[in-house]
C-alpha cells in the first residue's frame, strides 16, 4: 500500500503545472483562496491522502469527512482546522497541506498603461509583473506613486517601482490579492540630484522621500563624495525664481525629508578614482609601476620602493622622463610658422629658426628632467630629489662605462670612461687627430638629451659615460649638414627608447 501511495503522489507531482516562484511559499503567510490546488497528507490515515481544490465559496471538502472554510486563512491555520475536523474520527491525525497549484485571479489595471482593463494572473504575482501583462507603462506613467486599491475603493498599498528596480526592495513591489485594482497615475512631481552620485539626473518625487532614499535611487555615492556639506536648493511655491539653500551634514547622520522640486548637489573630489603612478625600469631590484601621492612622493621614495639601483646601473646616464605637461606645438606660434615654411619654402628658414625647430621637436616628443642621480644618491643633495608627477618614467640603464669617439681620429670606437676626463683626453686615447680633422668644429652629443655641446666654448661641461665625441673633417657647411643628421638620429633614438619603455609598461 505504501508503494502504491508513493507512486500515486509522484504521478500527481508530474501532472502539476509548473509555476515560477521567486522563493519557497511560506505556509505561515500564504493566504488560501478559491481555485488554490492543495494536497492533503494525513499521517494516521493515508487513505485520505488526495488532491483537493478550494471551492469558489472558499471551502475545502474532505470526502467522507466534511468541509471547512479556508478562504482568507494561511496554510498553517487551514491545517489546524482540518486536524480539528479529522480528530472527531481519528486519534492524532497529523494532517498537512501543501500547495500544488496556485489559483488564478482577476486584477484590474487602470491609468497610464498600454492595455488597461481586467487581466487574469496567478497569486504571488507582484505589481510589476501584472503591469507587464497590461502592455507595460507609457512614457507619461508614474513609477513611484502607483496605488493598489481594494474592490471597495479603499487604499490597500502603494508601489514604488523605481525604488524596487534601483534598490531591490520587494516591499516597494507588493504581491497582489484577488479583486485588487492597480491605479497608475501620470508622473507629476519631480526632483533633481546632481554631482557625485552613480546616476545623476531628474527623478520622480514620492511622499516620504528622504535624502538617504533619493541617494539610493541615484545608485549611491561615488568615492570621494563630500557628504558633510550636501546642498539642497528648495523653491517656494510662491517664488519659483529664488531658492533657499540648505546645507546638510549627511556624514553626521542628518537625513532630512526631500520636497518636490528640490535640487540636490553633492560635490566630489576631482579625479578621485584615477590611479596616479610612475614607472621605474632598468637596473633596479623591482622594476614596475608605483603609486604616488601628488605633490608629496619624491624620486628617492620611488627608487627606495623599487629596491634601489643595482651595481650594474649607471647613475650618470639615468633619466627621469616626464610625459605629463610637456607642452604642445598648438600654443607655440613660432613653431607653427617654421612648420609651414618648412612645407613650402625651406630656403626662407634661417639657421636660428632651424635650430629652434629641431630643439622644440625633441622637447615635444619627450621632456627629460634635469636630475643628478649621483649627487642625490651619493652626496644626499636634496635639490635633486624632485617631486614625481603622474605618468613619469624613471629609466636606469646598464652602465656602459665608455665614451664613443667618431670622425677624424686614428682609431674610431669606444674609449673607457675617464673620471673627470676632457674631450682632449678621449681623442688622445683614440690615437689623436687625422690630418683632415676640423678641430674648431668638435662637438659632444649628450647621452641623456641628445643635444650637442661645443666643448671648446662650454668649459664647464663634464663628459659622461655614453656621450659621443664627434670630430668632423674640414669641409664647408659640414657641421650644418651633420647637425641635421645627428638631430634626426637623436629623434630616432628617442622614438626607439620610447617604444621600448611603452612595451615594458
Amino acid at each position: 500500500m505504501t508503494q502504491r501511495l508513493l507512486a500515486q503522489r509522484e504521478a500527481i507531482r508530474a501532472g502539476t503545472d509548473a509555476q515560477a516562484l521567486e522563493t519557497a511559499i511560506d505556509p505561515k503567510t500564504y493566504i488560501l483562496g478559491p481555485g488554490d490546488g492543495v494536497y492533503l497528507n494525513v499521517y494516521s490515515a493515508h487513505t485520505l491522502d488526495q488532491d483537493l481544490t478550494v471551492t469558489p465559496e472558499g471551502r475545502i471538502i474532505v470526502p467522507q469527512t466534511g468541509q471547512i472554510d479556508v478562504a482568507g486563512l494561511t496554510v498553517t491555520n487551514a491545517e489546524k482546522k482540518i486536524n480539528q475536523l479529522l480528530a472527531r474520527d481519528y486519534k492524532n491525525p497529523q494532517a498537512y497541506l501543501s500547495i500544488r497549484k496556485m489559483r488564478t485571479m482577476k486584477i484590474s489595471v487602470l491609468g497610464e498603461v498600454l492595455s488597461p482593463g481586467v487581466h487574469q494572473v496567478t497569486s504571488m504575482m507582484r505589481v510589476s509583473e501584472v503591469i507587464n501583462k497590461a502592455g507595460d507603462l507609457t512614457d507619461k506613467s508614474s513609477l513611484r506613486n502607483i496605488e493598489i486599491r481594494r474592490a471597495d475603493g479603499s487604499l490597500r498599498a502603494k508601489a514604488d517601482l523605481d525604488k524596487y528596480y534601483f534598490t531591490g526592495d520587494l516591499a516597494a513591489n507588493p504581491v497582489l490579492e484577488g479583486g485588487d485594482v492597480i491605479m497608475v497615475p501620470r508622473v507629476m512631481k519631480m526632483f533633481i540630484i546632481n554631482g557625485s552620485v552613480g546616476t545623476p539626473g531628474t527623478y520622480e518625487y514620492a511622499d516620504g522621500d528622504k535624502l538617504s532614499s533619493v541617494i539610493a535611487l541615484a545608485k549611491g555615492l561615488k568615492p570621494g563624495s563630500r557628504i558633510d556639506s550636501i546642498e539642497i536648493a528648495r523653491f517656494s511655491p510662491d517664488d519659483q525664481n529664488h531658492a533657499r539653500r540648505i546645507y546638510v551634514n549627511f556624514a553626521s547622520g542628518e537625513d532630512p525629508e526631500i520636497k518636490e522640486g528640490d535640487v540636490i548637489s553633492i560635490r566630489g573630489t576631482s579625479q578621485y578614482h584615477l590611479p596616479r603612478v610612475v614607472s621605474v625600469f632598468g637596473e633596479v631590484q623591482y622594476p614596475g609601476k608605483y603609486s604616488i601621492e601628488l605633490g608629496e612622493t619624491k624620486l628617492s621614495d620611488v627608487l627606495r620602493r623599487a629596491g634601489g639601483i643595482l651595481p650594474s646601473g649607471s647613475l650618470d646616464e639615468s633619466l627621469v622622463i616626464r610625459r605629463a605637461g610637456v607642452g604642445s606645438w598648438e600654443n607655440d606660434p613660432e613653431y607653427i610658422m617654421i612648420e609651414r615654411l618648412k612645407g613650402f619654402d625651406e630656403k626662407r628658414i634661417s639657421d636660428d629658426q632651424f635650430n629652434y625647430y629641431m630643439a622644440r621637436s625633441r622637447q615635444l616628443g619627450r621632456s627629460v628632467e634635469v636630475v643628478n642621480f649621483r649627487a642625490l644618491l651619493e652626496k644626499g643633495d636634496q635639490s635633486q630629489d624632485i617631486i614625481m608627477r603622474d605618468e613619469d618614467s624613471v629609466w636606469i640603464p646598464r652602465a656602459r662605462g665608455f665614451v664613443s669617439v667618431i670622425g677624424c681620429v686614428s682609431n674610431q670606437g669606444n674609449v673607457g670612461y675617464i673620471e673627470g676626463g676632457t674631450y682632449r683626453d678621449y681623442i688622445e686615447r683614440a690615437g689623436g687627430y687625422t690630418s683632415i680633422a676640423d678641430k674648431s668644429a668638435i662637438r659632444v652629443i649628450n647621452s641623456k638629451s641628445s643635444t650637442y655641446i661645443n666643448p671648446r666654448s662650454d668649459g664647464d661641461y663634464q663628459i659622461g659615460p655614453g656621450d659621443t665625441i664627434v670630430i668632423p673633417a674640414e669641409k664647408h657647411d659640414f657641421w650644418k649638414n651633420f647637425e641635421t643628421i645627428t638631430t634626426i638620429t637623436a629623434q630616432v633614438i628617442t622614438i626607439i627608447a620610447g617604444i621600448i619603455l611603452l612595451r615594458r609598461l
